[in-house]
């Protein structure tokens, strides 16, 4: 359980070769005793069986000429992610216990959430917004963006906004299941602040995807509580709202203590996120201060999935190489699992992908339905293919016992 804790944290690393995280250690070591305590059948045989499809048709994109060694790495992510999959399937059916984990490390989230964003916002002072992120074998916990000043986003528990509100939302999602299931029974104002505290975290980063995912996370879990029955709907609905109010409270306080031209401008962060919300084009500022000296962001959506798609034309079958926006000047990754997909493993790998989830198609239920609707929104915006998150949510799948009740109803919610 302690494998399901660390999992968030992703900017704590020791780069040898690969970016080796805590996690990643815990990971190894689970599957070294699973493998040993079974003398080598631990796992669900239909998901192994899928996972080794992908992981071949994947290979079927490699080596890329000029990557040298970042496609390979990639390769071995996702053979890790593959392997959480696994170990989550198997160890996850004790939801509970999973559960409880989730909801006090997401208090701890939280926790260093309002922390950081007062410390981004200057609350500290200047100097203190980029120290920060001088803490060993700490890659960074805030990110400037857009602006070259006012607008910083936290990340908290990663090197990335998006990624980090996508953790956020997820850990929010299991600890509103925690706390209706009765996996963990604080006094009655703690399930609210846990809940409030990671709807704030989840909107400092300014993310697009940590805002969209927020609402369908809320979404998501008010509807799969009601099919569970009207008593688990309003312990849900209560907690959210309260949670929400909660929220509200703590960004208000990050608004209140933030000092004028200093570090982070809340404000100019805020307003700036709701007037472009919708632009996924190069955006004209025409204003001074910009990072580009053209006055425009250079994060170009629509032009940057136009360009994999047509470099999924040109080549349709292998596709151009796992890892090739990485490894390409001037190109970047594609902000889309499936765009990533076709263009960089072709037609086999995205094939392989499938016959994956279709190994996992008759399982699941209650939580992992929810956890993977917040993941799959964040796929249409992030490459979430190499991010633990995905494969976490596929093993939560693999373990569920099927049906919204399955989940929903603990021991002391039933």
């Amino acid at each position: 359980m302690i494998l399901v804790a660390l999992l968030p944290l992703q900017t704590v690393f020791v780069r040898v070769e690969i970016a080796w995280k805590a996690w990643l250690f815990l990971l190894i070591a689970v599957v070294a005793l699973e493998l040993w305590e079974t003398r080598g059948r631990p796992w669900s045989r239909p998901a192994l069986l899928g996972l080794g499809v992908f992981l071949v048709a994947t290979l079927a994109s490699l080596p890329i000429p000029g990557a040298g060694s970042s496609s390979w790495r990639l390769w071995l992510a996702l053979v890790a992610g593959g392997l959480l999959l696994l170990v989550t399937g198997k160890e996850a059916v004790r939801i509970d216990d999973v559960l409880k984990v989730v909801f006090w490390s997401g208090a701890v989230m939280a926790f260093t959430a309002v922390v950081v964003g007062l410390v981004t916002n200057g609350v500290f002072g200047g100097e203190a917004v980029s120290a920060i992120n001088e803490i060993p074998l700490v890659f960074r916990v805030n990110k400037p963006a857009y602006l070259n000043s006012g607008f910083i986003a936290i990340t908290n528990w990663h090197q990335d906004p998006g990624y980090a509100a996508l953790w956020t939302n997820v850990w929010l999602v299991l600890s509103v299941f925690a706390w209706t299931r009765g996996a963990v029974k604080p006094p009655g104002w703690v399930g609210p602040v846990v809940v409030g505290g990671l709807m704030a975290a989840s909107v400092l980063t300014f993310a697009r995807t940590g805002w969209l995912g927020l609402i369908v996370a809320v979404g998501a879990v008010l509807y799969t509580h009601w099919r569970a029955g009207r008593p688990q709907l309003l312990r849900a609905f209560r907690v959210l709202a309260l949670g929400a109010v909660v929220g509200m409270g703590l960004l208000g306080l990050q608004i209140a203590v933030d000092p004028p031209g200093v570090g982070g401008d809340v404000l100019a962060a805020l307003e700036f996120r709701t007037t472009h919300f919708g632009d996924l084009g190069a955006i004209d500022l025409g204003e001074p201060g910009v990072v580009d000296p053209n006055l425009v962001v250079p994060d170009d959506r629509l032009d940057v999935w136009g360009e994999y798609w047509r470099r999924f034309a040109a080549s349709p079958i292998r596709g151009i190489g796992l890892g090739t926006g990485w490894a390409e000047p001037g190109l970047q990754e594609p902000h889309n699992l499936w765009l990533e997909l076709l263009a960089e493993t072709g037609v086999v790998g995205t094939i392989g992908f499938l016959v994956l989830l279709g190994a996992l198609w008759r399982r699941g239920g209650g939580v992992a339905t929810s956890v993977l609707a917040v993941v799959f929104v964040a796929s249409l915006s992030q490459t979430v293919l190499f991010e633990p998150v995905l494969w976490f949510g596929l093993g939560l799948w693999l373990a569920a016992p099927g049906g919204p009740e399955g989940l929903v109803r603990g021991p002391a919610a039933a």
